[in-house]
């Protein structure tokens, strides 16, 4: 089955689902409790008020880490030998139980969260006591960094929507392709190799950077060399530059993930 049937596809999406209450419903409910646990630790330690731009990193941190765990939670077995045939002996192409697999761990499970989590904030802010006294949408659109260069926080504009949306895909499909290549304590080990990646790359680049003379006018020199010659442009180039690595960085992940799917041997 090489071609893409939207009624086929339609029962993929339904199972799936059937598969995302069963095996990871339960983990999401406990990730959107998250916010509840920081109101808690704000009030054990006595915080007055909890700044919204926190609360809201925590919730999109939340939101990672539902995308990162919930292909290894809904589609756990998929490269297994034996408990893998239930994905292979699915009534469908590939390409249709890919998609499936992307709706949901691209949008499906990060959106519930992220609506999830955000009420709870919002319950919290409510109450007539405790650290949250504004609500997540008064928040600043705007901050200020330590060099007076102001750099967009985009709190809950559009514009923060879709940078927040392409780290998920991305974060989704390392996670994905992570699946697909470890056999057993899948988060643990794509952890680990991350930390060995990072530490080697420092290894490699911090020698390399410290024999740059940087000073505080370096940051200025870069503009300058960009031709930016306006906030908007540079807010434009910040956006741009984020969106364009996060969108290469889903494809790649995306297509070795469909090309492993393909030629998995069960």
């Amino acid at each position: 089955m090489k071609n893409f049937n939207f009624n086929r596809f339609k029962k993929v999406v339904a199972r799936d689902f059937h598969n995302t209450y069963a095996l990871f419903g339960m983990s999401m409910l406990i990730i959107m409790l998250l916010p509840l646990l920081f109101w808690l630790f704000a009030v054990a330690v006595q915080d007055d008020v909890v700044e919204s731009f926190n609360r809201l990193n925590f919730i999109q941190l939340s939101v990672y880490i539902t995308a990162a765990i919930s292909s290894m939670k809904i589609y756990n077995s998929c490269n297994l030998v034996g408990k893998g045939n239930y994905f292979a002996m699915l009534p469908a192409s590939l390409c249709e139980k890919f998609t499936s697999m992307m709706l949901y761990c691209f949008i499906v499970c990060p959106l519930a969260v992220f609506v999830g989590a955000f009420t709870v904030d919002t319950l919290l802010t409510l109450l007539p006591f405790g650290p949250y006294k504004e609500f997540l949408w008064q928040l600043p659109d705007w901050m200020p960094s330590t060099k007076g260069i102001f750099f967009p926080v985009y709190a809950l504009s559009f514009t923060g929507f879709v940078l927040i949306a392409m780290k998920v895909f991305a974060t989704a499909s390392l996670f994905m392709l992570a699946n697909t290549i470890f056999k057993k304590n899948k988060f643990l080990k794509t952890i680990l190799w991350l930390v060995i990646i990072f530490f080697v790359a420092c290894l490699i680049f911090i020698p390399v950077l410290n024999h740059i003379d940087w000073d505080q006018e370096w940051l200025y020199r870069i503009i300058k060399w960009l031709n930016v010659k306006s906030e908007a442009q540079l807010i434009r180039l910040f956006f741009w530059s984020q969106f364009l690595f996060d969108a290469v960085l889903t494809f790649v992940f995306s297509f070795i993930t469909y090309r492993r799917l393909k030629k998995m041997q069960y």
